[in-house]
């Protein structure tokens, strides 16, 4: 009975102890649980992860875990990547880039990009952990408008050599006008990326996996309703509640996308420096398309004057399956890999009926580099040039000096499939565009010390043979050579208890009347740090963000894409967050006010024409990393 007792007080005492370390970050930092004599065994040094690009580049050495603070006040992904992304006012909302970008490869694509261009999960940046202890990532953000996100990452192993990891992510967020509740859904989505890695004892075969579930739903408002005779309300005239005095423009429509990618790569070392690689991709991606209520929409103008039908489902299946094998290897400072690569891809419209539209794309290249003994210069190439009926050419080249960066891009993919046909029940089309074309230099300075640091950075890119959708929804494609240039420069300095920095980007547009960016770009951060009680690092700052007035592109419901108008400008007006963040132990905290300026000068500002940014918001954010 005694050792029973016994036994039955420790597993209660083991419990409160469990208690007590969930709820310990949150208690006041001043008071100290352990002694200072007693270490952590497990944390940010003994889980680490590669990616794919390292391993193709034989990198072994492992990343850690972020555990700075700085940053961490950035509440929506938007901001976190600079507010560069044109969207529809809220998180999770459809976007496109203010800066132009290269594509990313030569491959043909479909071209839906306003939701997975922004919100999908990348296959080339999953992490592949390799963890001593259990490690898991809890981050969750939360708005006094309705948005919500939450992100939960689990990697474990399963022996030294065999890692199973899980990424989760969720965004929501509510309508801020025409919502009958205030949990009135906008924008619905999950992902989730399953993956894992093993490596033999022997270290001659590695295998990388992933699986990438991606659902993304948006309801689609058309912006705010405007009063009879007006095409859109003026800035100087709007109301400070959006709620109470404007109703959506649509209803009854909606668009969601999912995708079920599947994705392997494993290689095995026939001698040292040598290895043979094999890469598999499937991808199912499904886009979806809805208006139940088209002649209650109609007079809005998102359909052509010709539209008859009473209601428009839209049903496209994109499939792919590619495989790429090859060799690669190291000697002496130099890197290099050459494969093959066949893709079989189709998009049908299953809503009239299997078009068996399959086609066949080979391509053959590689990268060859070296790596200078310092290991921060190099020179990196990469070549994919297309066989047969492919007319694929992506070229790319690196040159990286301590702190110079030139790079060389020379690019030619066959037009997107969306752009060549498309069927519905409110407009079709079938096209034969030619290749898109893109030729690019960049060059970046990166002066860097430990309390200033400056960073200019030039892109100069001629496009040619550009898609895009004109003011009446049509696909067009540009036949002469457009120049777009963009400057950006990061610069900053770091005191004793301010910070101080600020990002300015020019955008110079060689064609305007096709290429809608803002001229001026800029992110200014002041951030004050103090310490508290002598133990908690508090820090106060603020965010300004501007933007030049423009003529940004609106946004088609029914294509799901953003097209060309010339009837409103966007942005124009300066905005304004506040914060404060700090940690405790290793979790972080923080707590926003964006949009204090609303009111002055103006009570709103639009991102695309007839949608309004967000309101002034309350936010708070938490991160909470585990490692045992």
């Amino acid at each position: 009975m005694a050792k029973f007792a016994a036994k039955f007080s420790m597993k209660n005492m083991s419990k409160r102890l469990w208690l007590l370390f969930l709820l310990f970050p949150f208690w006041s930092s001043a008071q100290k649980i352990l002694n200072d004599t007693v270490q952590n065994v497990y944390g940010p040094a003994t889980t680490g992860y590669l990616m794919e690009k390292d391993v193709l580049l034989d990198d072994t050495l492992l990343h850690h875990p972020d555990t700075l603070i700085d940053g961490f006040h950035l509440m929506t992904l938007n901001h976190r990547n600079g507010l560069l992304w044109q969207d529809l006012g809220n998180e999770g909302t459809a976007a496109k880039n203010m800066v132009f970008k290269l594509p990313a490869n030569s491959f043909t694509e479909t071209g839906w990009t306003a939701f997975s261009q922004f919100y999908a999960p990348d296959i080339e940046n999953v992490k592949y952990y390799n963890t001593r202890s259990p490690f898991t990532n809890m981050a969750y953000t939360q708005s006094g408008n309705g948005m919500s996100n939450l992100g939960f990452t689990h990697a474990q192993n399963i022996s030294p050599y065999f890692n199973v990891a899980v990424n989760v992510n969720r965004i929501v967020a509510s309508k801020q006008w025409s919502a009958s509740t205030s949990e009135d859904r906008l924008v619905d989505h999950w992902d989730y990326t399953l993956s894992t890695n093993y490596l033999s004892k022997n270290k001659k075969y590695r295998f990388l996996g992933a699986f990438v579930n991606f659902n993304h739903k948006q309801e689609e408002q058309g912006g705010i309703s405007v009063f009879e005779g007006l095409n859109f309300i003026p800035e100087a005239d709007l109301s400070g509640d959006y709620n109470t005095n404007y109703q959506e423009r649509l209803t009854g429509i909606s668009t969601r996308e999912r995708w079920n990618n599947a994705h392997i790569y494993h290689q095995f070392q026939l001698a040292k420096g040598v290895q043979l690689f094999h890469v598999f991709d499937y991808q199912r991606q499904k886009y979806f398309q809805r208006d139940t209520l088209i002649s209650r929409n109609f007079p809005s103008g998102i359909y052509p004057d010709s539209v008859e039908a009473e209601k428009m489902k839209n049903y496209y299946f994109f499939n792919n399956i590619q495989n790429r094998f090859g060799f690669k290897g190291t000697f002496k400072g130099f890197k290099y890999s050459l494969g093959l690569t066949n893709r079989i891809y189709a998009l049908n419209a299953v809503h009239d009926g299997e078009t068996g539209n399959r086609k066949t794309e080979i391509l053959v290249g590689g990268n060859a580099g070296y790596w200078f003994p310092d290991s921060t210069s190099y020179l990196d190439n990469e070549v994919y040039l297309g066989i047969g009926e492919s007319p694929n050419v992506f070229i790319r080249s690196n040159l990286k000096i301590k702190q110079f960066d030139l790079g060389f891009r020379l690019i030619s993919k066959p037009s997107y499939l969306l752009f060549n046909s498309f069927s519905s029940q409110v407009a079709s089309w079938d096209n034969n565009f030619k290749n898109l074309t893109y030729t690019s230099f960049s060059g970046k300075i990166n002066l860097s010390g430990q309390k200033a640091w400056f960073s200019p950075v030039a892109n100069i890119n001629l496009v040619g043979n550009h898609l895009y959708f004109d003011q009446n929804q049509s696909p067009q494609q540009l036949e002469s050579t457009a120049l777009l240039m963009d400057f950006d420069v990061n610069a900053g300095v770091s005191l004793k208890n301010w910070k101080v920095e600020n990002r300015f980007i020019l955008n110079v547009i060689g064609n305007k009347e096709v290429f809608r960016l803002p001229a001026v770009i800029n992110n200014f951060n002041l951030e004050y740090h103090v310490k508290y009680a002598k133990v908690l690092d508090l820090y106060f700052g603020t965010d300004l963000y501007f933007r030049g007035a423009y003529s940004g592109d609106a946004y088609s419901p029914y294509l799901r894409s953003f097209y060309l108008q010339d009837g409103q400008n966007v942005w124009g007006y300066p905005v304004a967050d506040v914060y404060t963040n700090f940690m405790i132990k290793r979790v972080k905290l923080a707590f926003s006010f964006n949009y204090l300026n609303k009111g002055v000068p103006t009570q709103g500002y639009y991102t695309t024409p007839d949608y309004l940014a967000m309101g002034r918001t309350f936010h708070l954010k938490v991160n909470w990393p585990l490692f045992d």
